[in-house]
């Protein structure tokens, strides 16, 4: 893939994005200076570097605390196992 598909791509995906739809005719048309294009292109690939990193982030910190939840469920279910356990050795 290109730096010129790349970029289109995004404008493609972020459809409210206005200021990218006012860059795409540039982009697609090459009116823009070589190092303009380049610094824009950075631009592009840091922040979606940047959001993939956060989603990224997200997803772990999701993943985490569902774990966490596990291990309570399990504690607490421990717990009360072992209360039946001390409850039916007291009757015996």
């Amino acid at each position: 893939m290109t730096k010129k598909e790349f970029m289109l791509q995004v404008i493609a995906f972020l459809p409210d994005w206005k200021m990218g739809w006012g860059l795409k005719p540039l982009i697609e048309n090459n009116q823009l200076e070589p190092d303009t294009f380049e610094k824009l292109y950075q631009i592009f690939r840091e922040n979606v570097h940047s959001t993939y990193s956060q989603y990224e982030k997200l997803q772990f910190k999701e993943r985490l605390l569902n774990s966490e939840a596990l291990k309570l469920q399990e504690r607490a279910q421990n717990e009360s196992d072992q209360v039946d356990l001390e409850a039916m050795f007291e009757t015996l």
